[in-house]
């Protein structure tokens, strides 16, 4: 079966201090195990600056040592086996220093919470806690890597199709220049348990990438701020209220209580 995929879209992006525009369009062909994909003509998508530029500003005007930002809004439009739909983006990538220490930041709205704390944050790396709770922003990242994760419904993949809650029904799609892949999208980890003691311990930030369920993170225990390395083996709790972040396919990240 032959299927045909067009995009057209627009990026603005801001780097590090450069503005960037991207227009582009495009088509990918599918048939058999043939993938094919080209650049295609077609009238440019347009997205005014105005939403990156305040983002920037927004940011810029928190005291802390940036090290690197990406600020983007994107629009793309697809179309797929009679099927159209359209998506808007807004992107934030954010790492922050003190020190020796580094911060990752994927949501403009964990900015000055991480901000506050890598302010107050020791350069020594301590044992974690036995016992602390995972900010959303911590636990979204692991959840590709954690078993019996839930796949929520809503929005489509990348055919066009509604996601719902079956797993490997629906498909992903970053690109017109790759093929789709079928893999679990709107990631999210539900427990018996949903309470949160709200006073221990957090993991308020991410120093660098999982590696697997190891995760090395910023600790906040209400008196010190430091670096540890976290095991995410035992969950106890995970609270129902979920935030999104641009993990894998997408993953509705929650408070975890370990």
């Amino acid at each position: 079966m032959r299927e045909i995929y067009r995009k057209r879209g627009y990026v603005v992006r801001w780097e590090n201090g450069t503005l960037v525009r991207v227009s582009e369009s495009g088509i990918a062909i599918e048939e058999g195990e043939l993938f094919t994909c080209e650049p295609e003509h077609r009238e440019a998508l347009w997205l005014s600056d105005e939403h990156v530029l305040a983002t920037v500003e927004t940011i810029r005007a928190i005291d802390v040592n940036i090290e690197r930002l990406i600020v983007s809004h994107g629009i793309a439009e697809h179309e797929f086996d009679g099927r159209t739909w359209t998506e808007e983006t807004h992107r934030v990538h954010l790492s922050i220093v003190n020190g020796r220490i580094r911060a990752l930041i994927d949501s403009l709205d964990d900015v000055e919470r991480v901000a506050n704390a890598m302010k107050r944050v020791e350069q020594q790396e301590r044992e974690a806690p036995k016992h602390l709770v995972l900010a959303p922003n911590v636990s979204a990242a692991l959840l590709p890597s954690l078993p019996n994760v839930d796949q929520m419904a809503g929005g489509v993949d990348g055919k066009g199709h509604d996601i719902g809650e079956t797993f490997g029904e629906n498909w992903y799609r970053p690109s017109y220049r790759v093929r789709p892949i079928r893999m679990p999208l709107n990631l999210r980890l539900r427990t018996e348990k949903t309470g949160i003691d709200p006073d221990l311990p957090r993991a308020v930030a991410l120093l660098a990438p999982p590696d697997g369920l190891t995760v090395r993170v910023l600790i906040d225990d209400g008196t010190r701020v430091y670096p540890a390395t976290v095991h995410a083996g035992r969950i106890e709790a995970v609270s129902e209220t979920v935030t999104w972040y641009p993990y894998a396919g997408g993953s509705f990240g929650a408070e975890m209580m370990l």
